[in-house]
């Protein structure tokens, strides 16, 4: 931009036009080989502020062009690297900042890109991955929540006949509350990493006349309440041939139609990775596998001087412990909330009730590749059969739990779960069919007066917290409202302290992530060209390229370059001298060079990170996963430098991982 004074190309347009008139640009000072971002007021010469100075240009990779794409209009492009871990964990140990964030799950990372894009200095650390806990174990879906709203309009579900209807006739306004709060974020989502999720329809069976017009002022009711912002297509009626047309394994008998919803589908640990690499661009810096083992703290307890200062920490490989100082801390760990609300105030009472919720994976036959299915089951839950990652996933559970770093699915769990499917569809699931079962816990808030043992009346809803100290909490919620929960944990812990008077408002309302084209550069957000691209210039088969443009944005140029990188050594050309791109496992669509670009671009630190959650394999197929693993361990140990001994541990680590992912023993 020539209105900066300096001499550069540009490396990076990143969010476009912000929630106030002003753009985010990334430049290049070519002399000092540093990296510049700021915020300009669109279409005049004013700055909002300063351009600060970013991380020292990767010279390797600029040299060898590694990030450089060519955009619509012919002229090259840089796509984002995120700063090098040892660079930030060096920072860390050093610096003081406005905000350290605990927790790198999708609220802790929402948390530390809202505070970031407000023009706070922030830190973010996590104990184990990013998405490692509660953000990687859902339904994968992005949703309003249709239980809540039939809870705001009857006491009991599902009602068994009309009288039962006029019988449990209420109105619940909290309900509808959170319904509305859901399907306004579920909007935001949608559109915040357009090339990771989609609208998804999911058919309601219905097997008595009397529910088609009840179902169907339900299903109008969720479109009215999304309002203009609903980002997906309206509901409507089908008849009985359609819905037995449309899913085909549907069980007829006593069919007599299906409302049709619509629903957002993402991968949910690519899109928690996606938000934190989205903070990290925006300035955070961020440690994964960095344990917290107490809070550091000013004055004595009790007192008025009682303060959080930061938080003491140790590296998870090197177990080198450090503080890193901070004005402000908030608490984002999902079920582990109390044990940090804790290390602030011992004598603090619990707010959590963790609740296990467990998922089958089945192979894809078992739903079509475009309509999911969902159902009230017998004791008034909700259950989903969906197609997801070229699989089917069934679920969820709800049962009261302990608190677990990892949590295992029951035989149990496993058995409600087909018989459940088994009731509503022709053909029939049993074990054999299972090619993974994993759980999570869900971070329910206990709702005063209510009964703690009963998971299905504990709010959903987020609550912000605030203990001796200062310390921040942010608790409950959903994956579909982590915008909204980081939001207000932000402008909470603003209010309360003024050495943050500093920040601005919230402007993660219309922002984009990493990889969604935020400028329009790269493909001018019609990614269906990244797929083009990589089929025609790369010689990719339509699964991959789809697979990675679904996965990485405008991103899946740069795993493309490494692909092409790893095969041009390995010689692996076809016989018309065309790249023969290895694959994880024949039977997925995953490169291995997305090993290699996860090591180099996303902070992979060990096999179960890259097996589990930059690729979905493990939790896909944990056989094909067990399979998988040799090769990835091989890749890893070259491009991390392991030593033997951390290759050997790394296999054991995953070995045990990939057990709590598989069908449970009888």
């Amino acid at each position: 931009r020539t209105r900066v004074s300096m001499n550069r190309r540009v490396a990076a347009a990143a969010a476009g036009v912000g929630a106030f008139g002003y753009s985010y640009y990334v430049v290049h000072h070519k002399r000092s080989n540093i990296q510049f971002e700021g915020w300009e007021q669109t279409g005049t010469n004013n700055l909002l502020a300063k351009p600060r100075a970013l991380y020292p240009w990767p010279k390797a990779e600029a040299d060898a062009s590694s990030n450089w794409v060519k955009c619509d209009d012919g002229t090259s492009f840089n796509l984002y690297s995120p700063p090098d871990r040892s660079e930030m964990k060096k920072k860390m140990k050093t610096e003081e900042y406005d905000l350290l964030v605990i927790g790198g799950g999708a609220t802790g990372s929402g948390v530390a890109n809202d505070a970031a894009l407000r023009g706070l200095k922030v830190a973010m650390i996590e104990m184990d991955d990013f998405a490692s806990g509660t953000s990687s174990k859902s339904t994968k879906l992005i949703h309003g929540g249709i239980r809540y709203l039939a809870l705001a309009f009857q006491k009991k579900i599902p009602p068994k006949s009309p009288l039962d209807v006029l019988m449990n006739l209420h109105y619940d306004h909290s309900m509808m509350q959170v319904v509305s709060h859901d399907l306004y974020e579920r909007a935001f989502m949608i559109q915040s990493a357009p090339f990771m999720t989609t609208p998804l329809p999911m058919m309601i069976p219905l097997k008595h006349y009397w529910e088609i017009p009840m179902m169907w002022i339900s299903g109008k009711m969720y479109d009215f309440i999304a309002g203009s912002r609903r980002a997906v297509p309206e509901s409507h009626f089908i008849s009985r041939s359609e819905a037995i047309y449309q899913f085909p394994t549907i069980n007829p008998d006593g069919l007599k139609g299906a409302i049709v919803l619509y629903d957002g589908q993402q991968n949910d640990t690519r899109m928690n990775l996606y938000i934190a690499l989205t903070a990290a661009q925006n300035g955070c810096d961020m440690l994964n596998h960095t344990e917290v083992l107490g809070l550091t703290t000013k004055g004595k307890l009790g007192e008025e001087s009682y303060k959080i200062t930061g938080a003491k920490v140790k590296d998870r490989f090197t177990g080198e412990a450090f503080e890193i100082k901070a004005k402000q801390t908030i608490n984002a760990t999902g079920p582990f909330a109390d044990t940090v609300r804790k290390m602030a105030d011992p004598g603090v009472s619990e707010i959590i009730v963790p609740a296990k919720g467990s998922h089958l994976i089945m192979p894809d036959h078992f739903s079509p590749d475009h309509m999911g299915m969902v159902w009230f089951t017998q004791d008034g839950r909700v259950l989903y059969l969906l197609p997801w990652e070229g699989s089917t996933i069934a679920g969820t559970t709800d049962i009261k739990e302990t608190l677990s770093t990892q949590p295992h699915c029951t035989i149990k769990e496993v058995d409600f779960i087909l018989d459940e499917c088994n009731r509503t569809l022709s053909r029939p699931m049993n074990h054999s069919h299972v090619r993974a079962a994993w759980a999570g816990l869900r971070p329910l808030v206990r709702a005063p007066g209510s009964d703690p043992n009963d998971t299905k009346k504990l709010a959903r809803d987020h609550v912000v917290d605030i203990v001796q100290g200062g310390l921040v909490s942010i608790c409950g919620g959903k994956w579909t409202t982590y915008r909204k929960m980081a939001e207000d944990a932000v402008d909470k812990a603003v209010s309360i302290n003024p050495e943050l008077s500093h920040a601005t408002p919230c402007a993660t309302h219309d922002l984009k992530l990493v990889g969604a084209d935020r400028g329009g550069l790269v493909c001018n957000q019609a990614f269906d060209k990244v797929v083009v691209t990589l089929r025609e210039q790369y010689d990719m088969d339509k699964a991959v390229a789809k697979h990675l443009m679904q996965n990485y944005g405008t991103r899946a140029l740069l795993v493309a370059k490494v692909a092409e990188e790893i095969a041009s050594k390995d010689s692996q050309r076809t016989s018309d001298h065309a790249f023969r791109y290895k694959k994880l496992n024949s039977k997925y669509p995953m490169l291995e060079a997305e090993v290699v670009f996860a090591c180099r671009q996303e902070f992979a630190c060990t096999a179960v990170d890259v097996l589990a959650r930059r690729t979905r394999l493990a939790f896909l197929d944990s056989k094909a996963a067990e399979t998988a693993l040799p090769r990835v361990l091989d890749m890893m140990q070259t491009e991390l430098k392991w030593s033997g001994k951390r290759k050997e541990q790394e296999r054991k680590d995953a070995l045990k991982f990939l057990e709590s992912m598989s069908m449970p023993l009888q």
